[in-house]
């Protein structure tokens, strides 16, 4: 698959090898971010978060609850964000990523169609070769990223607890905005921290610690990742490492979703 047959708005990342999760001694750091090393292939990934815009030219409806044509599509469950991928990649002409089967969805690895991004692709392209708890030199405040201002990224000190920095304490938006509101980090990706956490393909689980490559999560389960923090979420809950889940046919206005492809 040529460069030229990609969307603009699809970054191509590099493959690499990266250190998954966080180190014992990051702060709020969860039980299931263990570490462990994992190799990524090339691949594309969607720049912005799926806009309104997008989503309703496919799918015909957008069920967001903060209308917006530049705004993150939300309020849509894990199967929608499936169904998207296969509709716009019918459109395109592209061979679709995913079988439906009521309830079953199967991949297929080696189709040129859209598809969710994995969990490890997920982080490694957030990290954009980083090791810090986000993608920024520091943790972001309210300018850098949108999310629950009331709440920033602490760390604790003996009996003390200080903000990492100057985040305009009580600074909330309590909506969605628009996407590219924020720098994006040094691989050109916007709102990996914030505005809406995404979906991921993988169904949730314990990593698997030994080396892996392009690893695509548990072989079953009934929870579907999520990666990101979204508009209402803590700072703790947008760092690169942290890992939520929700049923697949859950749907909130706090989550939506990003479009990968592969190279």
């Amino acid at each position: 698959m040529s460069y030229a047959q990609v969307s603009s708005d699809m970054v191509l990342i590099n493959g690499g090898t990266f250190t998954m999760g966080s180190p014992e001694s990051e702060d709020w750091r969860e039980k299931d971010e263990v570490q462990h090393r994992v190799e990524i292939s090339a691949f594309y990934i969607g720049k912005y978060e799926v806009m309104q815009e997008e989503y309703s030219r496919v799918m015909g409806t957008n069920p967001s609850g903060f209308k917006g044509n530049r705004r993150p599509v939300e309020n849509i469950t894990w199967y929608d964000a499936i169904e998207y991928c296969n509709k716009r990649s019918a459109l395109e002409k592209l061979t679709p990523a995913y079988t439906i089967s009521g309830d079953e969805v199967t991949w297929n690895r080696n189709a040129n169609g859209y598809r969710l991004p994995t969990e490890a692709e997920w982080e490694y392209a957030c990290r954009a070769g980083t090791v810090t708890p986000f993608n920024t030199e520091n943790s972001p405040g309210p300018d850098a990223a949108n999310y629950y201002g009331h709440y920033p990224y602490m760390i604790e000190d003996n009996y003390f607890t200080q903000n990492r920095l100057d985040t305009k304490p009580g600074y909330y938006r309590s909506e969605t905005v628009n996407v590219g509101s924020f720098s994006p980090n040094k691989w050109g990706l916007y709102d990996m921290h914030g505005n809406v956490s995404e979906w991921c393909w993988d169904f949730y689980g314990k990593y698997t610690l030994s080396a892996q490559k392009d690893p695509a999560g548990s072989e079953s389960g009934f929870l579907r990742v999520c990666r990101g923090g979204g508009w209402n979420d803590f700072a703790k809950h947008m760092r690169s490492a942290y890992r939520s889940s929700q049923m697949p046919d859950d749907a909130y206005m706090n989550r939506g979703f990003r479009i990968a492809r592969n190279k």
